[in-house]
């Protein structure tokens, strides 16, 4: 029987994005290279036509008419955490409702994306960062 991924622990919820995610980027025509072990701050690297860029999936978390996306990590030992940045990766990719998104390192510890247009001072729609859209200007 397949469980609600909400009802995964953290480690097979994060997964589950991964491999979307890898799905997905093979299927626009990315090469996809996976790091060996788990010390790097990203999950994956693209390419194509010779450029590369390092991705940190994430799972995106619902809320009403958005989602949020948890952008740091905790320091192992320690209860401390800490924010991305673009030494450890390029951009986050998530995906919500079988969408795909793909955002830069914006140095804060979550990003709301709302699914319809805000004028909220630092709103973020989810259209901007709609993978197709952003993967044709890498």
């Amino acid at each position: 029987m397949q469980e609600n991924v909400s009802e995964l622990n953290p480690s097979k919820v994060g997964l589950v994005t991964e491999l979307k995610c890898i799905t997905y980027l093979l299927e626009q025509g990315f090469n996809v290279l996976l790091p060996q072990g788990n010390y790097t701050k990203y999950d994956l690297v693209i390419e194509k036509e010779g450029r590369f860029y390092r991705i940190q999936c994430k799972h995106a978390n619902p809320e009403e008419h958005s989602f949020k996306v948890r952008t740091w990590y905790a320091i192992r030992g320690s209860s401390l955490k800490q924010v991305y940045t673009k030494d450890d990766c390029d951009y986050f990719m998530t995906e919500y409702n079988n969408e795909f998104y793909i955002f830069p390192i914006f140095g804060t510890t979550e990003t709301k994306f709302w699914l319809e247009k805000k004028s909220y001072p630092n709103s973020k729609s989810a259209e901007d960062y709609l993978a197709d859209k952003i993967l044709m200007t890498l």
